[in-house]
């Protein structure tokens, strides 16, 4: 599978990356129809917010659950989910303590 890896400041590469895999009982593997770069990544991007190597960006997709984790329970394979800054099911720590809506 291909991704955007950002190196440096404006410094991005189309490169290959490993294939996902479930790691923990919450993950869950979603084939991208649509993604993009979020804002955020912008930050890095332009050298203002220092990066520790290189550094996958667009955190901001469109896509169908392929494969779930054992304690993922609301999301099932085949369905089309969002996963984006502004989409929030307020059970993370964030939402909990009342910032919506956060980034992952």
């Amino acid at each position: 599978m291909k991704g955007a890896v950002l190196y440096g400041p404006r410094d991005v590469r189309f490169e290959e990356r490993s294939a996902p895999k479930i790691l923990e009982s919450t993950d869950a593997i979603v084939r991208t129809s649509v993604t993009c770069v979020c804002g955020s990544d912008l930050w890095p991007y332009r050298g203002v917010n220092p990066i520790n190597g290189p550094t996958p960006m667009g955190h901001e997709y469109c896509g169908t659950v392929e494969e779930v984790g054992s304690a993922v329970k609301t999301v099932k394979p085949g369905q089309f989910v969002i996963g984006s800054f502004f989409a929030s099911d307020n059970t993370c720590p964030h939402c909990q303590y009342g910032y919506h809506p956060c980034h992952p």
